[in-house]
């Protein structure tokens, strides 16, 4: 259950950071799954969005492990790949990993 709300964290993490660069984000698909692990709550996130702005591009070569803070979690890894442009709009796929606090 906890992978629900760190990937919710995590998406309203983003959709605050593309605000502040000056870019929209619109989620069109999610997938949050519990990685096993006996000793810490982790999960893995698999994310589809649209990037929209001037400073799309930009935005997403800055994002990183460090760029956005999940409040209750660590975010263990964040890599942004397959970019894809269409009419002036990103369409990326991100992963990322996190660990419930303790």
């Amino acid at each position: 259950m906890s992978e629900i709300v760190a990937g919710n964290r995590l998406v309203r993490a983003l959709e605050r950071s593309a605000e502040m660069a000056g870019c929209t984000i619109d989620f069109v698909a999610r997938g949050d799954h519990a990685l096993p692990c006996s000793i810490f709550s982790c999960a893995e996130h698999q994310l589809q969005a649209i990037v929209v702005g001037r400073s799309a591009q930009a935005w997403l070569d800055t994002l990183d492990e460090y760029a956005v803070f999940l409040p209750g979690f660590v975010l263990v890894q964040l890599a942004v790949g397959a970019i894809e442009e269409k009419g002036g709009q990103l369409l990326v796929e991100i992963q990322a990993q996190t660990v419930k606090e303790a």
